[in-house]
């Protein structure tokens, strides 16, 4: 049994602010803290739950964020951001997908929600015309290679997302969304035993789950902060204009999609007066 670990930090234990995830900043050598602690007991219950190789995928920022010295023994780590695949790098082959630490999409009130990019630059991304977060792409990327997303940890929002989308998925809510910038958090505790026993749960059940597979073809729409920065990105032959500040393209296979979006995403800068 081959488990997928894709480990974001918005969606960690404790976690509530920017100060909290960005490298450099006051809370953030303590929160790199957390996130190792909640991709181990991610790793600790899959184990349990018969798990056989456990890879885990940076997907925070630069990717460098959980501290290689304190994972858990019975997994490997994929490092750095320069990855074909960004968030999903390295889930071929797996049995089944765990998304931990992951948030809610842009506009809504999750903690620190976004969709890969700042909401300063990025205000909504839609997949075939139905709102999108980073869990929803990177769940049809693995789906349609028959991976199924059995585990997802975050604030309550993104685990109602993830229960509403993706059939006899396992969720772990560390913390319960007041505002973008506050939460009702559990002990730590308390959030790793939650996050340990679902994962266990996944792996069991990993085998009767079903991937979250939509049909083609896929059109991804991107929302933009300001014109200047949809116009930014019109450098893809398949790129429509759809409105000043919207952006959309249209591809038969997923994953060629899916690249354009993290392609768009990587040229799409923030204007100067939005700093």
């Amino acid at each position: 049994m081959r488990v997928f670990v894709s480990a974001d930090m918005e969606g960690v234990t404790g976690v509530t602010h920017p100060q909290d995830v960005i490298p450099g900043r006051s809370q953030y050598e303590r929160f790199r803290r957390f996130l190792t602690a909640d991709v181990n007991a991610a790793i600790e219950g899959a184990a349990r739950g018969g798990a056989t190789e456990i890879l885990v995928n940076e997907a925070h920022d630069g990717m460098r964020n959980i501290l290689l010295e304190d994972l858990d023994e019975r997994a490997e780590l994929i490092v750095g951001s320069r990855k074909p695949l960004s968030m999903m790098q390295g889930f071929e082959g797996s049995d089944v997908a765990f998304f931990v630490g992951y948030h809610a999409r842009a506009g809504m009130e999750g903690i620190l929600s976004h969709t890969f990019s700042s909401p300063n630059v990025v205000t909504g991304v839609e997949l075939n015309g139905e709102p999108c977060s980073e869990a929803r792409m990177n769940a049809t990327l693995a789906g349609l290679s028959g991976v199924s997303v059995g585990l997802v940890t975050g604030d309550d929002l993104t685990c109602a997302e993830a229960e509403s989308l993706y059939a006899g998925v396992k969720t772990a809510r560390v913390k319960t969304a007041i505002d973008r910038y506050t939460a009702r958090c559990l002990p730590r505790a308390v959030a790793l035993a939650k996050i340990r026993a679902a994962a266990e749960e996944a792996v069991h059940r990993a085998e009767t789950l079903a991937p979250y597979a939509p049909e083609p073809p896929y059109t991804f729409t991107a929302e933009f902060a300001t014109a200047s920065t949809a116009a930014s990105v019109m450098f893809f032959p398949q790129l429509k204009r759809v409105d000043d500040r919207r952006v959309s393209w249209t591809h038969e296979d997923y994953e060629a999609a899916f690249k354009m979006f993290i392609g768009v995403m990587r040229m799409a800068t923030g204007d100067p007066d939005y700093g």
